[in-house]
């Protein structure tokens, strides 16, 4: 009997394993362009550098932590690098880093929910002006327009009016944070469940009711920006700021739609003002949520006591890979693969094989001893677009024949110039 997979886990063949890392280099090389710079940090941190008033009251059912150990696996990339600048002193700002790498969630899994996910993050610390985030919604934005994600959206809003309004419908300010873990399941939930959550809270159900209907933007002219501003009038600037933001992202002209949502909540407690996901839309249906951000400018000072500001936004890449399919990807990097006729020209046909890869051109080499036409039939089931043939013939020719794999037809060519052919150096 096989062994199962660990639940909230799952296998990458190799077509979706070639998919992602080939997404993932898209996403890197947009970010390089924007003028960011890698970072690596440990998958392991400490239980008190995890558990440092970050995610909230559940973080600790939430993470994976070893037995017997002050150890965890990170939840996320924010926090190890908050932990990061804290501890070095020397940093330039503003400090523009990106990092791409797994990290681990003990949530239950469901549909393209994992355990295990991989994550492209951008951030820039030491700045707190809108054009930092701005900066980084761009970047994320355009990453996943190279990723080859089509229509989306920019939803966004702002922590702070998120609490304004909270205060304005009479929810008290220690209830904030549990209210707006239950708003942020909203799209999951539903209106109704959001509801009864906040009430659940001992909050008079009329007002848990009376924000939720503002929320979902029932009522004559939806809830806008300018509404939300009117109800507000404490905060003109902390909505002037937010404003600013989105006109600024709007000047990179990315494809996707920027929409105001003052449901979106983002459920982690270090968030301080602007918040956002990116929503990819199918066929007129929204689909779940390919990454998303905020500014945290209280974060760095959990760690260090100094506060320091900071916004960063993240690419879920394994919703990316479960948004555009796997269907017809290739399985091998491979384009030729080298086939000795017999076992009497392996030996040349391995140094034509490494001619070949010094070329640069990724190159397979058929090291079962069978039939031409089984080897052939081998490529064509890795989906490898020409095969390279090496008989006693070509050797005496000093020749190679190579085959187009989707027409069938071959050519006696030099090797400089069957190289050439595959688009080596």
């Amino acid at each position: 009997m096989p062994f199962e997979l660990a639940r909230g886990m799952r296998d990458f063949p190799p077509n979706a394993a070639i998919m992602s890392k080939s997404i993932a280099e898209k996403v890197e090389a947009v970010f390089k362009r924007f003028g960011f710079y890698p970072l690596k940090t440990p998958a392991l941190e400490k239980r008190e550098t995890l558990l440092a008033k970050t995610y909230g009251d559940d973080a600790e059912k939430e993470i994976f932590f070893l037995d017997n150990s002050d150890l965890g696996l990170r939840y996320d990339m924010t926090v190890p690098l908050a932990r990061y600048v804290s501890s070095d002193k020397s940093l330039q700002m503003p400090f523009k880093r990106y990092q791409i790498g797994d990290i681990w969630r003990r949530d239950e899994p469901q549909h393209m929910r994992y355990r295990e996910f991989t994550q492209a993050d951008v951030d820039i610390v030491g700045c707190g002006a809108p054009a930092a985030d701005a900066e980084v919604i761009a970047a994320t934005a355009l990453a996943l327009e190279e990723a080859g994600v089509g229509a989306y959206e920019v939803r966004m809003n702002d922590r702070k009016m998120l609490g304004g309004l909270l205060d304005y419908f009479s929810i008290p300010e220690k209830d904030h944070s549990q209210a707006i873990r239950i708003i942020d399941k909203k799209a999951k939930i539903g209106g109704a469940a959001v509801a009864d959550g906040i009430a659940g809270l001992g909050v008079e159900r009329g007002k848990a009711e009376s924000i939720v209907a503002f929320l979902e933007g029932n009522g004559e002219g939806g809830s806008t920006l300018e509404k939300v501003s009117a109800m507000l009038p404490g905060l003109k600037d902390e909505i002037k700021t937010f404003s600013d933001i989105m006109e600024l992202v709007a000047s990179y002209g990315i494809a996707g739609q920027l929409r105001f949502d003052p449901s979106l909540a983002r459920g982690l407690d270090y968030y301080t003002g602007a918040v956002w996901e990116f929503i990819a839309i199918k066929d007129g249906i929204a689909l779940p949520s390919l990454g998303g951000g905020g500014r945290y400018d209280k974060l760095i000072g959990s760690y260090s006591g100094r506060d320091i500001p900071a916004v960063g936004s993240s690419i879920g890449i394994d919703r990316v890979v479960s948004m555009l399919g796997l269907e017809a990807r290739e399985k091998t990097y491979a384009k030729v693969i080298v086939i000795p006729v017999t076992k009497d020209e392996f030996r040349y046909a391995l140094g034509i094989a490494n001619r070949l890869r010094a070329a640069g051109i990724c190159t397979d080499l058929a090291i079962i001893e069978r039939s031409i036409s089984k080897n052939l039939e081998y490529a064509n089931g890795m989906g490898i677009s020409n095969g390279l043939i090496i008989g006693k013939k070509e050797i005496e020719l000093n020749k190679v024949k190579l085959r187009n794999m989707s027409s069938g037809t071959e050519e006696l060519l030099d090797l400089q110039d069957a190289i050439r052919k595959l688009g080596g150096g």
